[in-house]
């Protein structure tokens, strides 16, 4: 029987890790929610029950923030969400198996300005390292982690 206690929503458009969710929500019989821009339609995902917004700036953001609950799991690499969903009382889960704490916001958004600061000043942004194998096992763990201890389910 599917639990009713909490939802799961992935920001679809650049996830790495959608098969990774997928079969970790098959283990507690959850239906992950993927929300995705209209760029990224297929018939397959629309088949299998993704959610397509407009192509508007946030419009997948804006989408999930007003879906979500307390309680509920969003997966995103965008940590400016992020910042906003756990102040709801939502667990984040970044696709490198970061947890996102309440806690982590003044660092989050301190990161963000200083890098804001150095592309005006149009200086080079190291970016994110390749995505790796050891980030997909890691994913895994800690959202399976995340699921066994989450309340009701």
């Amino acid at each position: 029987m599917p639990n009713l206690n909490v939802h799961i929503y992935v920001d679809a458009d650049s996830c790495p890790v959608q098969e990774e969710i997928i079969d970790v929500c098959m283990q507690y019989d959850l239906h992950p929610y993927f929300i995705a821009t209209v760029n990224h339609y297929s018939q397959e995902k629309a088949e299998a029950g993704w959610r397509f917004m407009d192509d508007g700036s946030q419009s997948v953001d804006l989408y999930i923030l007003n879906q979500v609950e307390k309680g509920d799991v969003v997966i995103t690499q965008d940590l400016s969400l992020a910042v906003l969903l756990t102040s709801k009382g939502v667990y984040v889960l970044t696709p490198r198996g970061k947890l996102v704490r309440e806690n982590d916001a003044d660092n989050i958004m301190n990161q963000k300005f200083i890098r804001q600061q150095t592309m005006k000043q149009r200086k080079k942004w190291k970016g994110p390292s390749a995505f790796t194998a050891e980030d997909r096992k890691t994913f895994r763990s800690v959202f399976q982690k995340l699921l066994s201890e989450h309340e009701g389910i």
